[in-house]
């Protein structure tokens, strides 16, 4: 009898035993587990291509380290005012690599360009173009000739025209090198910033006469505006007794 008593309590206690360390390991669990954490910048919204970032438009969020990408950006400061490359989508990590800026220092040309501005390309030879010489950031004038009528009667002259004045090189085209001992740098396009309406200007001359390049000084930006060369011709006399 004993015996029995003595294997009950036994049990009793290693039951107990167990219990307790079960329970134990229940509370282990339940109890929160630390995890680290770093704030990024987000989108708050659904955010197209090419849009101006506002500060409405973002917020930061505490995300798993482990889940922030690496070029996630960590400052509001400098999302805000910058230019999205790609569409952005709501609650996405915004990466630096898919924002871009305005200014000079932007990769992408449109980037570059300041409102009310225009991008325009016009072919260029080696005598059209100043030989190679012209790079970006130059400035330049553009003369063009043009075949212009005349009175009645008449025949048509070419003249020379101060197309613009004072106009930026944004870039130039593809740049090929030939020579052996001296080297020769030439291409076969330039690509200038200019005014809707000299956009137009341009175009119209490069369609109906020739177009030439003239490299301007690096501290010359002076708009001269000079007359057209040659002056118009004078009337004949018989054009001038025909008018009378």
């Amino acid at each position: 009898m004993k015996k029995v008593y003595l294997l009950s309590v036994i049990m009793a206690l290693t039951v107990g035993i167990a219990v307790y360390v079960f329970a134990s390991s229940l509370e282990q669990k339940a109890q929160p587990v630390n995890i680290e954490t770093k704030s990024v910048v987000a989108a708050v919204q659904d955010i197209p291509a090419n849009t101006l970032i506002t500060e409405d438009m973002i917020s930061l969020v505490s995300l798993p380290v482990q889940a922030v990408h690496r070029n996630a950006a960590t400052d509001p400061s400098k999302v805000i005012g910058q230019i999205t490359k790609y569409p952005l989508v709501a609650y996405e990590q915004i990466l630096v690599s898919r924002l871009g800026e305005l200014g000079e220092s932007a990769d992408a040309l449109s980037f570059q360009i300041e409102n009310n501005y225009r991008a325009i390309t016009v072919e260029v030879s080696e005598v059209t173009g100043v030989a190679g010489y012209i790079e970006e950031g130059d400035y330049v004038d553009i003369v063009a000739t043009l075949m212009l009528p005349v009175a009645e009667g008449g025949t048509s002259y070419a003249v020379s025209t101060m197309l613009a004045e004072n106009i930026l090189v944004l870039k130039t085209g593809m740049k090929q090198v030939s020579g052996t001992e001296a080297q020769t740098v030439s291409y076969e396009s330039v690509t200038m910033r200019v005014t809707p309406e000299q956009a137009l200007m341009i175009n119209y001359a490069a369609a109906n006469g020739r177009l030439r390049l003239v490299l301007r000084p690096v501290l010359d930006d002076a708009i001269v505006q000079p007359d057209d060369f040659p002056p118009p011709p004078l009337p004949s006399p018989q054009a001038q007794n025909t008018a009378e």
